[in-house]
């Protein structure tokens, strides 16, 4: 049976400091719950809090309703920072929550004779956990409550809905530090405020890592006690966008083997995650290898092949290559052709755009595709080329004969069978303006062919980076530029548009096990071919082994673990998210 919250969580208060002006008449009335509770004395005495302390009366109202106390030496303490354990426990009392003693613990960190153990027990819905280096789950008791945790806990504690990717525009403009927000307590921030629970402070800063005192955590609860009639059901509704778990396998195409190999276990829930960088991460450079001198500049695409073998190109220096798991090294492939094909070989570097990398599982090949050019500046026009890269290089096919304009780029490159490619090319004008996009099929040794297209009104528009998931009855396509998924229904031909994300940019995308894959800011998303959107892994979930955290998600892969492989631009470097 859903237990009824005791207050609504409210206010931070516009400024903690500003109350200190307040005028006291009578103390204002309660929810539904307290109306009928005895009269006390709203008078306490501790050693280090004067009457004319800022927050007496508020402080003296919670030790009154037993909500926080002070220590057994007569003082209160009110400045000191309150920790999560103490947090824990303020928050369970306010709300109600029986917190019972345990017999075990979920924590490595708060054994179950410790006692904040019935606290941290019942909390551990609502202030997630951490995920050591050495596969431990720890609660850090002792470490500050941050504003911005505390404020997801309560969102969480009061069972408001986050799946509905609430707009940050108002946060954007509320608050100048906004961008010091975590990517994943956007979304709750939001919500908080749009419900009147959280509002920031006179200089319009929400100060999302700044530390909360004992004083200020009173008179937080204290506001709460005000509206005690707005109650949520805990544990009713969506309490939460879906936790991240590792993707799952979908069913394989024709009953062949799945493109990409099935992760072995799914992360607990509320997990954090730790991240490791594999290499890079001292500086930008092309410098090949050992991981303690190798350096990486920029990386345009990036895949991985069975043996968690990390292949990536840099378009600019045309260079594709290769940091090898089994050893720890970073190498630049010799891609010159082994047999040159009629039209341009692989080395022709003054006429070639290597733009993609895709890697074909069951063949086990790593492909490269390139946008030849031929002609003058203006009157250029553009073949596509397709070329196996590893462990031959060898021509796999070959573009149309009509060729596209000069200003043309590669969408995406996707293996769907062991002899066929479906890949998507952009053509834009002078203006990078798009004129059409086009969907081509490519067999193996044969010249690739269209079969869709906007200017047959058969494909529907998409830009330079997307992600497709392909069934034998439809093709998917998750642009990152329209923020839209479309299905194209190939027989017959029936194009739907299925979901626009109206609320955050998507700076970097993949297609996974028949899932999409992509990230905003240190967030990263997932969403199924229904348009069905949920967090997948968010930028409070992870904690940096190296101490140095995700500036940007430019690329992203999986590897055979279902971990997550990512190219941060911000410090040129290759990463893994251990899920």
């Amino acid at each position: 049976m859903m237990r009824k919250l005791v207050f609504s969580i409210a206010a931070f208060i516009l400024s903690f400091s500003s109350i200190a002006t307040t005028v006291f008449a009578d103390l204002p009335s309660y929810g539904e719950e307290w109306q009928n509770a005895e009269a006390i004395q709203q008078t306490v005495t501790f050693s280090d809090l004067p009457q004319t302390n800022w927050a007496y009366q508020y402080i003296s109202e919670m030790v009154n309703r037993k909500v926080i106390s002070g220590y057994p030496d007569g003082k209160f303490r009110p400045n000191n920072t309150i920790t999560r354990a103490e947090f824990a426990k303020i928050m369970i009392t306010a709300s109600g929550i029986d917190a019972k003693k345990v017999n075990y613990s979920s924590f490595a960190d708060v054994p179950a004779t410790n006692w904040a153990s019935p606290f941290v027990e019942a909390v551990k819905d609502y202030m997630t956990g951490y995920r050591t280096a050495n596969g431990q789950y720890v609660f850090k008791p002792g470490q500050p409550a941050l504003r911005e945790d505390i404020t997801v806990a309560l969102v969480k504690l009061k069972g408001y809905d986050a799946s509905r990717l609430p707009d940050h525009s108002t946060l954007e403009a509320m608050f100048k530090d906004y961008k010091g927000i975590s990517e994943s307590a956007k979304d709750y921030v939001a919500i908080a405020i749009e419900n009147g629970l959280v509002s920031g402070y006179q200089d319009e800063t929400f100060r999302p890592q700044a530390t909360v005192t004992r004083a200020e955590a009173a008179v937080l609860l204290w506001r709460a006690y005000q509206y005690g009639n707005d109650n949520k059901d805990v544990g009713g509704g969506s309490m939460d966008i879906t936790t991240p778990v590792s993707p799952s396998p979908t069913p394989s195409l024709n009953n062949q083997t799945p493109s990409t190999p099935v992760p072995s276990e799914k992360p607990v829930q509320s997990d954090k995650f730790t991240v490791d960088t594999l290499v890079g991460g001292t500086g930008a450079g092309n410098t090949d290898g050992p991981v303690s001198q190798a350096r990486i500049n920029y990386i345009d695409s990036m895949v991985l092949d069975k043996s968690d073998n990390i292949y990536f190109l840099n378009s600019q220096n045309k260079s594709i290559r290769k940091f090898t798991s089994a050893n720890g090294t970073v190498s630049t492939l010799n891609t010159s052709d082994n047999k040159p094909d009629d039209f341009y070989p692989l080395n022709d570097k003054e006429n070639r755009k290597q733009q993609l990398l895709a890697y074909n599982y069951q063949a086990d090949k790593v492909l490269v595709g390139s946008i030849y050019l031929s002609g003058g500046n203006f009157s250029a026009t553009a073949d596509t080329r397709l070329h196996q890269v590893q462990p031959s290089v060898d021509l796999f096919a070959y573009g149309s004969d009509d060729g596209f304009g000069y200003q043309s780029y590669l969408s995406f490159v996707q293996a769907i069978r062991e002899d066929e490619v479906l890949y998507g090319i952009v053509s834009r004008d002078d203006n990078n303006k798009v004129l059409d996009s086009y969907i081509l099929q490519a067999k193996k040794g044969e010249q690739s062919k269209i079969i869709a297209s906007t200017k047959e009104g058969s494909s529907s528009a998409f830009s330079r980076k997307s992600a497709i998931v392909y069934n034998d009855q439809a093709i998917y396509i998750l642009d990152a530029g329209t923020r839209t998924l479309n299905a194209i229904q190939l027989f017959p031909r029936k194009i739907k548009a299925i979901k626009t994300i109206n609320t955050f940019e998507i700076e970097s995308i993949t297609s996974y096990n028949g899932k999409f894959y992509f990230s905003s800011g240190d967030t990263i998303y997932e969403m199924d071919s229904a348009g069905n959107l949920n967090y997948f892994v968010r930028g409070t979930d992870l904690i940096y082994n190296d101490g140095n955290p995700i500036e940007s998600i430019n690329e992203m892969a999986f590897d055979k673990a279902g971990n997550i492989i990512l190219f941060d631009a911000g410090n040129h470097s290759i990463r893994r998210i251990n899920l």
